[in-house]
């Protein structure tokens, strides 16, 4: 039961957990991508686990749903990452989530991106569907956000080379 205080559940806590645990047993195999574990579940039973693939594709959401031979429909998603609301090498994970009638969204932590970053609430909310968030954060945020980290250093050091190539 949750509180005021604490709006996650015990069982959503050991679902979180769950997917927590299959991002890492992925975590340095996924490319330039965070590994992300997602679990789905109805009626307090796992229907299925997806994990982000290797070189980072496909996405953990979209893996938990093709992985499962049950109706989703009505059913809670749990995810260490705030799903996808984009198209880039693959299509947004929140079409598939709405697709399947998912009825709940749980994730850990934002997307830093900012073409994902908020939106996924928006959307998923827009389609009538419950989003929590920040479940877990801080034991995540170190988890996922470091590779978010070197990428963004990364591309500032290849910024300022270019802007350095232009004043020479």
């Amino acid at each position: 039961m949750s509180t005021k205080k604490d709006k996650f559940s015990k069982k959503d806590k050991i679902f979180m957990e769950l997917a927590l645990n299959l991002a890492k047993a992925r975590h340095g195999l996924t490319g330039i991508n965070p590994s992300v574990g997602c679990v789905i579940v109805k009626n307090n039973e796992i229907l299925s686990i997806g994990q982000t693939g290797f070189k980072g594709t496909p996405h953990a959401e979209f893996n938990a749903i093709k992985n499962s031979n049950e109706n989703l429909e009505g059913s809670k998603l749990y995810v260490t990452l705030e799903p996808c609301s984009h198209y880039g090498k693959t299509p947004p994970c929140t079409n598939i989530i709405i697709k399947n009638k998912i009825k709940e969204v749980v994730y850990a932590v934002e997307d830093i991106d900012k073409k994902v970053k908020g939106k996924t609430l928006k959307i998923l909310q827009s389609k009538n569907i419950l989003v929590k968030k920040n479940l877990f954060k801080k034991k995540l945020i170190n988890f996922i956000h470091p590779i978010f980290l070197i990428e963004k250093i990364t591309y500032l050091l290849l910024q300022v080379k270019l802007q350095f190539q232009k004043i020479i």
